[in-house]
């Protein structure tokens, strides 16, 4: 999904001025009927939790929390939210998402010059994190950090808010700068590699500012079936979920796999792990999406918490 920062950034400047510092500066509300529509749709947002980090001030009310939240959120209309947090809109709690993300953008800084996406060094870091990642049980997130980090794409944690499922993964634009969030809490290691090649996907095969929201993940039939009737966005992101999919596990590899035979077996997963040089638990998940192993398998303990 692509935004428009400029767009965004331009209708909170008209809505605050240039020189934000205060909350009064933002406009007035028409009447009464108006402010309460867009008072229901603020207390949407992780108030409590905000105000506890000192993000909006305590003890505001209506209107003054109206233009607390904006500005918080750096949006001067709902209009202007929809545009700039467009991936969080399928979502049942978009304001919280777009909260959880608007934590992540203050912990990244603008670059000053613009970015131009060096393919070839992502994908090497890519296919190095693949390999690399199977040598170490620990440090996943500190080893992809730092190779990302290598080819100018920020990858951070921000702790999720309790007020809604806590999402896998978040890529967005931070000015020039490309931006991979992941939440604080633990997920197991395919789920973590999946959604961190599926954002790079994102920056390597769509138009610069193309964001995306990772809350879950449909089986690989599913995926491939709603190929034929998917909406633009939609197929953005089946073509993320296929370039992580390629870079994991490759057609030959997964096909030499699954012609063995004996996937269910603890040895053959452990045997071709070795093989492909990929996490073990990276091949249980590659198979319970073909529907080769159920999903209540004792071969989920080769998924580890990362």
């Amino acid at each position: 999904m692509e935004r428009n920062s400029d767009d965004a950034q331009a209708a909170f400047q008209l809505a605050f001025g240039s020189d934000s510092g205060r909350i009064s500066e933002a406009p007035s509300f028409k009447n009464e009927e108006e402010l309460e529509k867009i008072l229901m749709w603020v207390r949407k947002f992780p108030i409590r939790a905000l105000q506890k980090m000192g993000h909006i001030p305590e003890n505001v009310k209506d209107a003054d929390l109206v233009r607390a939240v904006f500005k918080f959120m750096q949006i001067g209309s709902i209009a202007g939210f929809e545009n700039y947090y467009c991936a969080t809109l399928p979502s049942a709690n978009p304001q919280t998402y777009a909260a959880w993300i608007r934590l992540g953008e203050l912990q990244v800084k603008r670059l000053a010059t613009e970015f131009t996406p060096d393919r070839n060094a992502i994908i090497s870091n890519l296919k190095f994190l693949r390999t690399n990642t199977f040598f170490h049980n620990k440090d996943i997130r500190n080893i992809s950090r730092e190779a990302l980090h290598a080819c100018g794409i920020e990858l951070i944690e921000v702790e999720p808010f309790l007020t809604a499922p806590t999402p896998i993964c978040a890529f967005y634009w931070r000015g020039s700068r490309p931006v991979i969030q992941f939440p604080t809490t633990k997920m197991e290691d395919s789920k973590f590699l999946d959604a961190l090649f599926h954002a790079v996907g994102h920056l390597l095969l769509h138009a610069k500012h193309t964001s995306c929201l990772q809350l879950g993940a449909l089986s690989q039939q599913a995926k491939i079936s709603e190929m034929h009737a998917a909406r633009p966005e939609e197929i953005l992101e089946l073509e993320a979920d296929r370039f992580a999919q390629d870079i994991l596990l490759s057609e030959a590899e997964e096909c030499e796999l699954i012609c063995c035979g004996r996937f269910n077996e603890r040895r053959c997963i452990q045997h071709f792990s070795g093989v492909f040089h990929v996490r073990p638990g990276i091949l249980v998940e590659r198979l319970q999406q073909q529907g080769k192993l159920n999903r209540r398998t004792l071969l989920n303990d080769f998924k580890i918490a990362v």
